[in-house]
């Protein structure tokens, strides 16, 4: 229920920044602009033995404003809503197959960063141009998975590795909310002298192990039984080796996860607006009613004709 009140109030807080993009892009004579993106989320990582591009992939949305710093150089400021996911029935290793664990999450990002233009589109005749990214940001992630009645279980609140129990005092609680660094590069093209089609390519480096709820060795089974508030859940979504063929639990001593680092990214197309050729002014005289100006947008023809109307 919480989680629902929040994303509600994130969706609001996200229309409110929106909208003042879209007025400040009234008044600063195309500075700002909004874009959206559709595309495909990818994670990476212990429950994941190889890092395809596309593979158990999931849809991401994003929406966001950006302001011209200069020709080249824009700052950004991104909202992003995706879906990650990982099981290991789809890994090779016979050790992962029999570990079999899954994950899904939702996950929400806001991330502010720098985008390099590699060409000058607004001063030279150019009507694409590669580009790279840099940023900061935060995200939320909550992993669950399903038990063997089909039920969801979030898995944070079990310590499926031990966390918060008296005997794994070095292990505590990972937390939902956590810092990421974006790091992209794409390419973007001119549709006409308001609208820049791109491509977007991008990868988030965090700094959790446990977006997948895995990343140590195994408990040891007693203690989560003795110790955990919800042990025999517990326990049954720590290992689910036995649901497969009937595998002991393993040794304390043996690895769940740790194997690498998790990661996510992000492959995307989408457009950027400018929205300077809109204006609102108002009439002259005592009632002066209020009036709307929509101005043409351009050709591509007309914008190669005068460069520094680009994007």
């Amino acid at each position: 229920m919480q989680y629902i009140q929040f994303m509600n109030s994130f969706k609001g807080l996200l229309l409110l920044v929106l909208l003042g993009g879209v007025s400040r892009s009234f008044a600063q004579d195309d500075l700002f602009r909004v874009k959206v993106g559709l595309g495909l989320a990818t994670y990476f990582g212990d429950l994941k033995e190889k890092a395809k591009p596309i593979n158990q992939s999931s849809a991401a949305f994003s929406i966001g404003v950006s302001y011209d710093i200069t020709d080249q150089i824009i700052g950004k400021l991104d909202f992003g809503l995706l879906k990650l996911r990982g099981d290991d029935r789809f890994n090779n290793r016979i050790d992962f197959i029999n570990r079999n664990l899954s994950f899904q999450t939702n996950i929400w990002e806001i991330n502010l960063g720098v985008e390099y233009d590699f060409l000058n589109m607004k001063n030279e005749d150019y009507i694409l141009s590669p580009y790279i990214s840099l940023g900061l940001g935060i995200f939320h992630f909550n992993p669950w998975a399903y038990n063997r009645a089909g039920e969801k279980v979030y898995l944070n609140p079990l310590g499926t590795e031990g966390q918060g129990l008296p005997s794994y005092p070095d292990r505590k609680p990972y937390k939902l909310l956590q810092l990421q660094i974006p790091i992209g590069a794409g390419i973007k093209f001119a549709l006409n002298e308001n609208i820049n089609a791109f491509f977007d390519v991008s990868l988030r480096k965090i700094f959790t192990d446990y977006i997948d709820d895995v990343g140590n060795t195994y408990p040891d089974k007693n203690a989560i039984l003795s110790e955990s508030p919800n042990g025999a859940a517990t326990i049954a979504l720590t290992y689910r080796g036995d649901e497969l063929t009937n595998l002991p639990y393993p040794s304390t001593s043996l690895n769940r996860g740790g194997y690498t680092k998790d990661i996510y990214y992000t492959l995307g197309v989408g457009i950027s607006v400018r929205l300077n050729n809109f204006s609102i002014g108002s009439g002259g005289g005592g009632g002066g009613g209020g009036s709307k100006r929509i101005g043409r947008i351009g050709s591509r023809s007309s914008r190669l004709r005068n460069p520094r109307s680009v994007f």
